[in-house]
């Protein structure tokens, strides 16, 4: 997220550098003959796959996907790299991805998200000290609300604990879109959660790596791309079944079948909760219930790709109030990055999910509405046009993990949890202290990958 509350910084090791390593040298121990099922080719898969082959042991991927990386797919179509998933590094200090970036000489720009130019309903773009004063009053109420929360018994709503505050004070029209502006682009876009849905008690639960957010300007995909050096992967594998027992584990797949002395399950939550897969036997009690808890949220990516550019090319990020409570927010500038005309929107929450069963012809309509409000109607339709639907995407019914009202930190903790010493369980899901991050997919790799060593060594 763009603003923690909570936050606490790691020493790192050396297991990033090693993550990367073409080859290890490989221990003679019983680990050289243990084969380990890992599913799923995303950066948690990858990130256990590398550090499990680099003690020696015998690594197969199971993919579902025609490609790799999951929840990380960067597209080229467009003549420029674009992260339609992933996009950043959250706190690039002591980072393991920011790490990894700099061993493999890949270039990253920092994003400042203060760098924004917003515009009122009226088209016009917003004085500083107006914006100021509605993110002062943003962080006052959701300070306010949080701190009474910690007095109730019971979790609410970040919308119920800001609904009575809001109640008990008179806000001039444009200080109210802009409040409503800033609730949606700091907790509903960040979360891809409603406000009604996310828990005031646990939504920024996350703990948070220092220092400026930075992107991959060439694309995300080259970190999957070298983790994925030298690793079995078996791509179009769609996982039907896995049974495990004190013998070993069992994977169907709708294309064979697979065994294995342990496994290494990165399913996404989405794909969880929606009971796609069947273990055998069912999984404890508790692990369920997690399951049940927690919940995915959803941010959707509009690229939209001009003839030329027409808005301010110096901003990072471009924001609008709209007269609708749920529209468009903000557009990030790729020109800024890349020199593409290109302006990406990003949507969280039902609006997110609201698009994917829009027409493309209609999302762009709605978006262009609100971009001639503020740059004129003489302004081009786009060229070109990419829509991500991660809501639908099979593979991952969603963007990443979230905590609505009921879910608890120790829920991410019960889902780590391992099954019998054959089952681990990865993924940004499973970590407390970094979810819904890609450094917290990777960590949670290695965190099981090591935890398999330590079992089988």
């Amino acid at each position: 997220m763009r603003h923690c509350s909570r936050q606490r910084f790691f020493q790192l090791g050396t297991f990033a550098a090693a993550a990367i390593a073409s080859s290890c040298s490989q221990r003679v121990t019983q680990s050289n003959r243990v084969r380990v099922l890992v599913i799923g080719a995303g950066i948690a898969g990858l990130a256990a796959a590398r550090e499990l082959k680099s003690h020696g042991f015998e690594v197969t991927v199971l993919e579902g996907r025609d490609r790799i990386g999951g929840r990380i797919h960067t597209e080229r179509k467009l003549g420029v790299a674009l992260d339609l998933g992933a996009q950043w590094i959250h706190g690039i200090n002591r980072n393991p991805i920011g790490q990894l970036a700099r061993d493999l000489k890949l270039e990253i720009k920092p994003t400042n998200y203060d760098n924004i130019e917003t515009y009122g309903i009226d088209g016009k773009a917003i004085a500083d000290e107006q914006i100021n004063n509605a993110y002062s009053l943003y962080n006052q109420i959701i300070k306010q609300a949080k701190s009474q929360a910690e007095k109730l018994n019971k979790d609410i709503s970040i919308a119920e604990g800001i609904g009575g505050i809001l109640a008990s004070i008179t806000l001039r029209s444009q200080q109210a879109k802009l409040l409503n502006w800033y609730l949606n682009s700091e907790i509903v876009v960040e979360t891809g959660t409603d406000l009604q849905k996310l828990s005031l008690w646990e939504y920024d639960e996350e703990e948070a790596f220092s220092g400026e957010d930075y992107l991959f300007p060439g694309g995300y995909d080259q970190i999957i791309q070298n983790l994925a050096k030298g690793i079995e992967i078996k791509l179009q594998q769609q996982v039907i079944e896995i049974k495990y027992s004190n013998r070993g584990v069992a994977v169907k797949t709708d294309k064979g079948n697979f065994e294995a002395e342990t496994a290494v399950i990165t399913l996404p939550l989405g794909v969880l909760k929606a009971g796609n897969v069947k273990f055998n036997p069912l999984l404890p009690q508790e692990k369920i219930t997690a399951i049940n808890r927690l919940d995915m949220g959803v941010l959707n990516k509009v690229v939209l790709k001009f003839s030329r550019i027409f808005w301010p090319q110096n901003y990072d990020m471009l924001g609008y109030v709209s007269l609708l409570e749920k529209d468009f927010s903000e557009f990030f500038n790729w020109h800024r990055y890349t020199s593409a005309p290109i302006l990406i929107g990003l949507t969280g929450g039902s609006f997110a999910r609201s698009l994917e069963s829009l027409s493309a012809p209609k999302i762009v309509e709605n978006a262009m509405k609100l971009l001639r409000r503020s740059h004129g109607n003489s302004i081009p339709n786009p060229e070109a046009v990419i829509i991500t639907k991660w809501a639908s995407d099979r593979f991952c019914l969603g963007s990443y993990s979230t905590m609505p009202v009921g879910a608890k930190a120790s829920d991410r903790i019960a889902l780590s949890t391992p099954i019998a010493n054959r089952l681990f369980f990865a993924g940004e899901a499973t970590s407390k202290e970094y979810p819904a991050t890609v450094h917290g997919a990777f960590l949670s790799g290695i965190r099981e990958a090591n935890r398999i060593s330590n079992q089988f060594r």
